[in-house]
C-alpha cells in the first residue's frame, strides 16, 4: 500500500532566500495601511493573531475584510499584487521529475497554511505553471474549513480530512516540512516527518527515499 508524501511550500519548494519568510504578512500590512486601519496590522508571521479575536493568519484576515465590507478573496488579490516574486529561481524540472520517480510509492500532494492565490505565483515563478496544471493535488488553508473557520495543515481537521481524501492512515504520512513547530504537531498525529532546513533540502531529502 502506498504512503502519503506531503510536501509545504514555502520554503522547501524554494529556498527562504527567495522570498522573506515574513512577506505575505508585509503583504496584509500593506493593504492594512491602504485602507488606513493601522490598528490591525502586526509584525511576524508566528505572532500574526497573539491578542486577536480570531487565532490563524487567514482567519484574522477574513475578519479584517468583513470589518471593512471587503470580499476575502479581493483583499488576498490585493495583498500578493504587493510581493515581489522575482527573486524565486526557476526549476529545471528536477523537482518534479524526481517526484516521478517515487509515484511507485508515495502518493504526493502540497500541503499549505498560505492561500490558492498565493501559491499559483509560486508555482508560476518556480516552475512557469499553475496551480490547475500541477501534477499533484495541492491543499490550502481553505481545504479544511469548518464552519466558516480556518484549520492549519497541523491541526487534526485537516489531517484527518487528508486520510479521507486519499484512504490513508496518518501514521502513513512522511511531512516534509520546514518548521519544526507544525512537525512536532503533526508527529503527535502519528506522522512520520523530515525537517527541511540549510543541511537538509528537498533534493537531498527525495534522494534518500529511494
Amino acid at each position: 500500500m502506498k504512503k502519503l508524501l506531503i510536501l509545504d511550500c514555502d520554503w522547501v519548494l524554494y529556498k527562504p532566500n527567495e522570498l522573506d519568510v515574513n512577506a505575505m504578512v508585509y503583504a496584509f500590512n500593506n493593504v492594512c495601511d491602504d485602507l488606513n486601519c493601522q490598528e490591525y496590522k502586526f509584525t511576524q508571521i508566528e505572532h500574526c493573531t497573539e491578542n486577536k479575536p480570531v487565532k490563524w493568519f487567514y482567519n484574522y484576515i477574513r475578519y479584517v475584510a468583513e470589518l471593512f465590507g471587503i470580499n476575502f478573496d479581493d483583499f488576498i488579490e490585493k495583498m500578493i499584487s504587493t510581493v515581489d516574486y522575482s527573486n524565486i529561481k526557476k526549476d529545471s524540472e528536477w523537482i518534479l521529475n524526481i517526484l516521478k520517480d517515487l509515484e511507485t510509492d508515495y502518493e504526493i500532494c502540497i500541503c499549505t497554511n498560505n492561500h490558492k492565490k498565493h501559491l499559483d505565483k509560486v508555482l508560476w515563478a518556480k516552475f512557469g505553471i499553475i496551480w490547475n496544471e500541477f501534477p499533484y493535488p495541492i491543499f490550502d488553508v481553505i481545504y479544511s474549513e469548518t464552519e466558516w473557520k480556518f484549520y492549519p495543515k497541523q491541526s487534526p481537521e485537516f489531517l484527518s480530512k487528508l486520510e479521507k481524501s486519499f484512504n490513508i492512515k496518518s501514521s502513513d504520512f512522511l511531512w516534509i516540512d520546514d518548521t519544526p513547530s507544525v512537525l512536532e504537531k503533526v508527529s503527535e498525529l502519528w506522522c512520520q516527518c523530515i525537517l527541511v532546513d540549510e543541511n537538509n533540502n528537498l533534493f537531498k531529502i527525495i534522494k534518500s527515499l529511494f
